[in-house]
Formats: C-alpha cells, sequence, structure tokens
C-alpha cells in the first residue's frame, strides 16, 4: 500500500512539473556561434520563447554588432540583437518575455565554464543574433538585460 502511495505521489509530481514547463511555450529555438578563439569552441545560444512570437534565430557572426537592438534591413519581422560575452563561455541562453504594454525584455545569460576564472582572461566578444517574429516589433520594444549566473 504505501508502495502505491509513494508511485502515486511521483506520478503526480511528474504530470505537474510536465504541464508547467509545457505552458511557457515551445522548445528552444538554437544556434551555434562560432569560436570567439582560434584553439575555442562553438558558443551553443539557446533562445526560450515565453511569448509565442518567435519563429527562427538565426546567429549573424558577420552583422556588425551596432545598437543593442536594431532591425534587420528588409525583413520587417526580424530584429538583430547583440551584446558582449565572453571570450571562455561555452554557451548563451536567451529568454524572451512579454512585460505587458507592448513591450519585451530579452534576458541574457552568459555561461562561462567553471574554470573560466583560471584560464579565462575578462576579455568580452561580441554576440549577434537575428530573431524573427511572427509580427513586427519596433526595436524599442523590446529591452535586454544582461545576467550572469
Amino acid at each position: 500500500m504505501r508502495r502505491q502511495l509513494v508511485n502515486g505521489a511521483v506520478a503526480a509530481l511528474l504530470i505537474v512539473a510536465l504541464s508547467a514547463c509545457a505552458s511557457g511555450g515551445g522548445a528552444p529555438f538554437t544556434a551555434s556561434y562560432p569560436a570567439a578563439t582560434a584553439d575555442g569552441n562553438p558558443v551553443p545560444i539557446s533562445l526560450v520563447d515565453q511569448t509565442g512570437l518567435v519563429t527562427a534565430m538565426v546567429a549573424a557572426p558577420d552583422a556588425a554588432a551596432g545598437a543593442a537592438v536594431e532591425a534587420v534591413p528588409g525583413s520587417a519581422n526580424s530584429l538583430r540583437v547583440s551584446w558582449q560575452g565572453g571570450a571562455c563561455d561555452d554557451r548563451s541562453t536567451l529568454v524572451l518575455n512579454a512585460m505587458g504594454g507592448g513591450r519585451y525584455e530579452l534576458a541574457i545569460h552568459n555561461h562561462p565554464p567553471i574554470t573560466a576564472g583560471f584560464d579565462c582572461d575578462a576579455s568580452t566578444v561580441a554576440r549577434v543574433i537575428e530573431i524573427t517574429l511572427s509580427q513586427p516589433l519596433a526595436p524599442e520594444q523590446l529591452s535586454l538585460s544582461l545576467q550572469y549566473p
């Protein structure tokens, strides 16, 4: 009897956890950014869309890193986002949230490896991505929040 209660509790917890994860949007969009150094590894970038507006994301390493958020020329539904990351980051996670009133925030989490303090200096590198949305969004509607884990 006790085992059935434990199994039931575990199953209920799993159902609640999975439904909570499913309510915030679909699978993250992913891209790979070229390594910052000759001996480095590419940096995986994932974008978690909590708004349902994102239709695509691509790394744009050849695009100039201009303003933090700007329109992509020739694409009404795309925004170019640039930020500074660490030369040794092993991944970046972006989360797009609606803030209300037609405003959005893109939280950017750069993840340095656990040994970064020993192996890396404080140099930064520009990272640029292009996000395609299901509707036009003016650059002024999107603010960036650079966060560190």
